[in-house]
């Protein structure tokens, strides 16, 4: 395998790319043990403020013969595409190789504040906790409402009632104001006193936008990251540095494609004007000046809600939260003589977009790459077993274990719909379904 030649292709990344991060680690015994990359253009749009932050975190499994795992982490870029920030190859979800990408993740991050969307692995949240603190951990809610599911199911809710309840949660999660959350936190009660309770012992804090510590865009599901599990799947059965060489050239790829992509935008905006255009019906809203600069808007149901079109201001904190004029902004807005193009935060402009992309990747000179025989092996590692990518003597990194489950490999069996199953029969009262230690008639006399 390449595990050897890590060393030198980290070392070449940092070359080839400038401000880039490309760092490995080993064991005594001088196998490959952890890889953490990031590229200078990513780090660059996410210290400059290019883009939002908010980071989902995941991994995934590779399928090669060494097996581990890929943890990553993504953004989202002005258009709320896929924005790739870093990615660790590890052997698996432990504590320990979870603590040492967030460490490095950290690094990268050089001092920013940012919002961390998980899917409440345990080890992820505790390792979050040591390194970013716990305030700035926000949950996925499809995993949370997954979880919220089960525990309907286990109180007996009929799907009825359980999908009512289902749809209070994500009311719970969305809710701008506490007022909203206590609202929907009795309904909730209404359906079920335990629900509720389930919801209070199941830290609001870290899932809904009421009580959220930071502003997280509206986003609550770690979609992208499943995002990233696809663009990166034809790569997870490759060895390791094919799968470095891979991700370098499909990064490469989707930079280019978003520079060109966005130089094509008829609008100040891209897949956003949807929603824009989508809240035409905020025409019928009522609305009248409370001062030359503040409207008072009502919407179908006579609710009134106070809108400042500048500085991108509603009561409802729909439009605060989001970047996004909410419908009763929309109203405002449409009786100000402004755009509400104008009026979407720009973060979500398309000179935002331009920005963030124009900082595209060259692509990583690999013709010298060297063979196993040119390698010195060098037995004795720094104290840490770390090294940055940068050293001319590239020490020779054996493979790593590989963690093979113990006996013989299941075989997938694929069953035929006229399959005839075999059929338990009694040996004690001879009927078909069951066995004599499941038997419930009486032992003959």
């Amino acid at each position: 395998m390449t595990f050897h030649l890590v060393p030198w292709m980290c070392r070449r990344l940092v070359e080839a790319i400038p401000n880039t991060r490309a760092i490995w680690t080993s064991t005594d015994e001088g196998k490959f043990k952890q890889l953490f990359v990031s590229y200078g253009c990513s780090i660059a749009a996410f210290r400059s403020g290019y883009v939002r932050p908010v980071l989902k975190l995941d991994a995934c499994f590779l399928t090669g013969y060494y097996q581990g795992h890929v943890l990553f982490a993504s953004a989202h870029d002005a258009d709320d595409g896929l924005y790739p920030l870093a990615y660790a190859t590890v052997s698996s979800e432990n504590d320990e190789d979870l603590l040492w990408f967030l460490v490095n993740l950290k690094e990268v991050l050089g001092g920013c504040q940012v919002v961390l969307v998980t899917d409440r692995n345990t080890s992820l949240l505790n390792s979050i906790i040591k390194v970013f603190g716990g305030d700035c951990n926000a949950w996925c809610l499809r995993h949370l409402k997954e979880n919220f599911s089960k525990f309907a199911s286990s109180k007996g809710l009929k799907a009825e009632r359980r999908n009512t309840a289902l749809k209070v949660v994500n009311d719970l999660a969305y809710a701008k104001t506490k007022d909203s959350f206590k609202y929907h936190l009795g309904k909730l009660y209404g359906i079920s006193p335990d629900l509720s309770k389930w919801v209070e012992d199941n830290n609001p804090k870290h899932w809904c936008n009421a009580i959220f510590s930071y502003k997280r865009w509206d986003k609550m599901y770690t979609n992208l990251a499943k995002c990233f599990n696809s663009w990166i799947l034809p790569l997870r059965d490759l060895d390791i540095i094919q799968f470095m060489t891979g991700h370098v050239s499909k990064t490469i790829e989707l930079l280019l494609c978003k520079h060109t992509e966005v130089r094509k935008w008829k609008l100040p905006v891209g897949k956003l004007r949807r929603k824009l255009t989508s809240q035409e019906y905020a025409r019928k809203f009522t609305h009248h000046n409370s001062s030359p600069n503040e409207f008072i808007v009502a919407n179908d149901t006579r609710q009134l809600y106070a809108v400042k079109p500048i500085p991108r201001h509603c009561s409802c904190l729909a439009w605060q939260m989001s970047g996004i004029p909410c419908a009763h902004a929309a109203r405002a807005i449409q009786s100000s003589g402004f755009s509400i193009y104008d009026m979407v935060d720009p973060f979500l402009k398309k000179e935002m977009q331009m920005v963030i992309y124009d900082n595209t990747m060259s692509p990583v000179p690999l013709q010298d790459m060297p063979t196993a025989s040119s390698f010195l092996v060098v037995n004795d590692l720094n104290d840490n077993n770390v090294n940055n990518g940068v050293s001319c003597n590239d020490p020779f990194l054996h493979p790593p274990a590989v963690k093979r489950p113990a006996g013989r490999p299941k075989k997938r069996r694929i069953e035929s719909q006229t399959q005839d199953k075999g059929t338990i029969f009694c040996s004690r009262c001879r009927e078909p379904g069951h066995n004599r230690s499941t038997c419930q008639s009486a032992i003959p006399g």
